[in-house]
């Protein structure tokens, strides 16, 4: 979900006050994201268990799906996008210890409404409200299974080439959730005279990323990205009595999206882990934690409809 965010916030404040011309399509997008089994390093267990926790390994999956739907309301001064997602998030171990609580896999169901008003010309609003299901769905859902995270941010245009914003969200992109200050920064042109044209974007403190569009089709680009998440435990056999799993990722390398028609994009990123933190908590304080080792990842997705500069071709 933050991934779509910052995505869809980059998009917003790159166009500025050309809303009137942008492409108000429908999109479908899905997608594989695969860690390998890596061992783990600073594990941290409240309990006498914690020597016996040295040897493990860990390895995640995730597949998604997100829908979106663009529009203009308010006589073409707000901009609404109504998403919705789920996202599956697997995990599996080499040497847990059964009797110790442990991150099972996920499931992620949310709906977000994000919407950008126009106040003048330069300035502009953007905000982001997502009610989520984050439960491992084992047991009956109960209030802990639900979740709901937003941001604000207000950005301005200098002149015609930059964005400047700043604004707050309440975002688990750290695991816990936590309000966080949000500072976005746009700027976009070419590389030299009549070359290709580029792009780059910070949403601090979890993007910085850049792109170079060397081709219509293609489009080339680094980034650095921290993402995380928090959903409940359901799964029975531990002690807890409000079990959650929290983790965060911080990557970086590169990433392409070749588009292949006018309807459909294939995007590709790849790279290393700088920082990678899993942990299960009762709700306010640690019970155990580990890092897994620095790691490549790679992640697909296949997106039909949406943005696209082969669009009325």
């Amino acid at each position: 979900m933050k991934r779509i965010f910052v995505v869809m916030l980059s998009f917003f404040l790159m166009l500025g006050v050309s809303t009137a011309t942008a492409q108000f399509r429908p999109s479908l997008a899905f997608g594989h994201e695969t860690w390998p089994s890596m061992s783990v390093s600073n594990v941290k267990v409240d309990g006498p268990s914690a020597e016996s926790m040295n040897d493990i390994e860990v390895w995640t999956d995730t597949r998604f799906v997100r829908a979106s739907y663009p529009l203009l309301v308010q006589g073409g001064r707000t901009y609404l996008d109504l998403q919705a997602g789920f996202q599956r998030i697997q995990y599996r171990y080499d040497g847990w210890m059964e009797a110790m609580p442990r991150p099972t896999d996920a499931y992620i169901v949310d709906v977000t409404v994000l919407a950008q008003r126009q106040l003048s010309p330069r300035w502009s609003l953007v905000g982001q409200i997502s009610p989520a299901l984050k439960s491992g769905l084992e047991e009956e859902l109960i209030r802990d299974d639900f979740a709901i995270e937003g941001a604000l941010l207000a950005s301005r245009r200098v002149g015609e080439r930059s964005v400047l914003g700043f604004g707050v969200a309440y975002t688990t992109t750290f695991g816990v959730p936590f309000p966080i200050p949000v500072l976005q920064l746009e700027r976009q042109g070419t590389l030299w005279s009549g070359g290709p044209a580029w792009r780059g974007s910070a949403l601090l403190p979890s993007t910085l990323e850049a792109w170079v569009v060397p081709a219509r089709r293609l489009e080339v680009g680094m980034q650095v990205r921290t993402l995380g998440d928090r959903h409940h435990l359901t799964e029975g056999g531990h002690a807890l009595g409000r079990p959650y799993s929290d983790y965060f990722d911080t990557v970086v390398g590169p990433s392409a999206n070749v588009y292949l028609t006018s309807w459909m994009k294939i995007g590709v990123e790849s790279g290393i882990s700088l920082h990678r933190q899993v942990q299960v908590t009762d709700g306010r304080d640690e019970v155990i934690s580990f890092e897994p080792d620095q790691s490549a990842f790679l992640r697909w997705q296949i997106t039909i409809g949406g943005q696209s500069p082969l669009a009325g071709q």
